[in-house]
C-alpha cells in the first residue's frame, strides 16, 4: 500500500476525523451541543478575515504574536499581520501569486507560524518551508524539505528546525534557507497524518516521532544524543501500533512531558531520563500546561486534568465526544476548548464542568486557543481571525 494511502486511511479509520459509519446508522456518534447556562458571556474585541482559511483540510496553522502585532495565514498563501490590541490590518499579501506556485494549485500552507529574527516561517503541504518578512510580508526565500511541513518549525540561535511528515527534521539557517543538517526517522507502516512541533531548550533539539519515541539531537550539528520511549507498539494489526508522539513534548524546569496515540502521558526528568511517572492515554493534540496540572484532549475529545507531579487524575469530561476539540489551552481558571462546530467551551479547572460555552463561527475551531494579556486570539475553519476579551 502505497504511504500516502495508508496515512489517509489511518485519518479516516482512527486518527483525527473520528467518524464511522454502518448502514443503518452512525458507528461513531458526535454528542449534542450541551446546553448550559453560562456563568459569563465573553465579549468579542475584534475579527477580521485571513484569506479563505482552512477549510475541511489538515492545515494547521496558528497565529503568532511578536511585540504589538499578531501575524495569521490560510491554506491558499493569504498571510496578514493586524495590531494585536484594535485589529488594524497592517498588511496582507499572497504567497500563491509568488512564481514557484505557478504550477501549483496554491500554496497549501499547513504549518505554522513561527516568528524570529524580524521573519515569518511556514510550511507547506508542497514541502517547502518560507520565509516572510514581519515588516511588510516580502518573501525571502523558499526552500524544498523533502516532505509535508504539518506542524510549527522551531527557532533559536539562527536556525530553523522542522519536522516533515517523511519522518526527517532539518535545520536550515534561518536568513539564507540553507539546510545545515538532516536527521532521518524510520517510519511504521502506518502512522497518524501529522507531525510534532520540534522543542528548542539548551541547545538541543527534542521531537516526536512516529515510532513513540522522543528524538534528542544537538541543535548546532543534528547528533542524535538520546531517544527516550513514549509508547511501545502493540497488537496484531498496524492499525493497533500506531504510537506516533505527535503532540509537542513539554518541558517546565528539568521535567519531560510527552503523550502518544494509543500510548501513555509520560513524566521524566530531562537529563537523566528517569521516569516520574506514567499513565494510560491516548492523544495526538498538544498539552496544555498550567501551573500544577496538564490539560489533555484525547482520541475521543475527552478531556483529562491531570496532576503536573503525580500524575493523579484530577478530573474527566467526556461532555463533548467526538466534536473533534482543539487542544487545550490553561488560562487561570479555566481550560479553554474549541469544537468543530464553532463553540468555544470554558471549563472550570476546579471541577471539570462546562461553565461557560459561546457560538465563535459555524465554519468551525481547530487551532488552539492562544493568549496575550488580557485578549484570547483564535483562528475559525472558515478564516476569521477573533480576539475574544479575557473573562475578569
Amino acid at each position: 500500500m502505497h504511504k500516502s494511502w495508508q496515512k489517509l486511511s489511518c485519518l479516516l479509520l482512527g486518527g483525527i476525523l473520528l467518524y464511522g459509519c454502518s448502514s443503518e446508522e452512525d458507528v461513531i456518534k458526535m454528542a449534542e451541543v450541551p446546553v448550559i447556562e453560562s456563568a459569563f458571556n465573553p465579549e468579542t474585541a475584534w475579527s477580521h478575515g485571513v484569506g479563505s482559511g482552512v477549510g475541511k483540510f489538515y492545515s494547521h496553522l496558528q497565529p503568532v504574536i511578536v511585540g504589538n502585532n499578531i501575524f495569521a495565514a490560510s491554506r491558499d498563501g493569504d498571510v496578514y499581520a493586524f495590531d494585536k490590541l484594535s485589529g488594524n490590518k497592517l498588511w496582507d499579501i499572497d504567497l500563491s501569486d509568488q512564481p514557484v506556485y505557478e504550477e501549483k494549485r496554491s500554496a497549501r500552507l499547513s504549518g505554522g507560524l513561527a516568528a524570529a529574527d524580524g521573519h515569518l516561517y511556514v510550511g507547506s503541504e508542497n514541502g517547502q518551508l518560507i520565509a516572510i518578512s514581519q515588516e511588510n510580508g516580502e518573501l525571502i526565500w523558499h526552500t524544498d524539505v523533502g516532505g509535508e511541513v504539518l506542524a510549527a518549525p522551531a527557532t533559536d540561535s539562527g536556525k530553523v528546525v522542522v519536522a516533515t511528515g517523511a519522518g526527517q527534521l532539518l535545520a536550515l539557517d534561518g536568513e539564507t534557507g540553507k539546510i545545515d543538517w538532516t536527521v532521518t526517522s524510520e517510519q511504521p507502516n502506518l502512522t497518524l497524518r501529522g507531525t510534532s512541533s520540534p522543542v528548542i531548550a539548551a541547545g538541543g533539539v527534542l521531537y516526536g516521532r512516529a515510532d513513540g519515541k522522543i528524538g534528542i539531537v544537538i541543535l548546532q550539528n543534528g547528533q542524535l544524543v538520546n531517544e527516550t520511549r513514549v509508547a511501545t507498539p502493540h497488537g496484531q494489526t498496524d492499525l493497533d501500533r500506531m504510537v506516533d508522539v505527535d503532540a509537542e513534548p513539554v518541558i517546565v524546569d528539568d521535567e519531560l512531558y510527552a503523550v502518544a496515540y494509543n500510548g501513555q502521558l509520560i513524566s521524566r526528568k530531562l537529563i537523566s531520563g528517569d521516569e516520574l511517572w506514567k499513565r494510560k492515554y491516548a492523544a495526538y493534540q498538544n498539552m496544555g500546561i498550567g501551573v500544577n496540572d496538564i490539560a489533555i484532549t484525547d482520541s475521543k475529545s475527552h478531556i483529562y486534568l491531570v496532576d503536573r507531579t503525580t500524575g493523579t487524575e484530577k478530573w474527566s469530561n467526556t461532555q463533548l465526544e467526538y466534536r473533534n476539540i482543539t487542544a487545550p489551552l490553561v488560562l487561570g481558571d479555566y481550560v479553554v476548548v474549541g469544537d468543530s462546530e464553532g463553540y468555544l467551551y470554558w471549563i472550570s479547572q476546579t471541577t471539570g464542568k462546562i461553565a461557560a460555552m459561546q457560538e465563535v463561527d459555524s465554519d468551525g475551531l481547530y487551532a488552539t486557543p492562544i493568549i496575550d494579556g488580557n485578549l484570547i486570539y483564535i483562528q475559525t475553519r472558515g478564516g476569521e481571525l477573533v480576539a475574544i476579551k479575557r473573562p475578569l
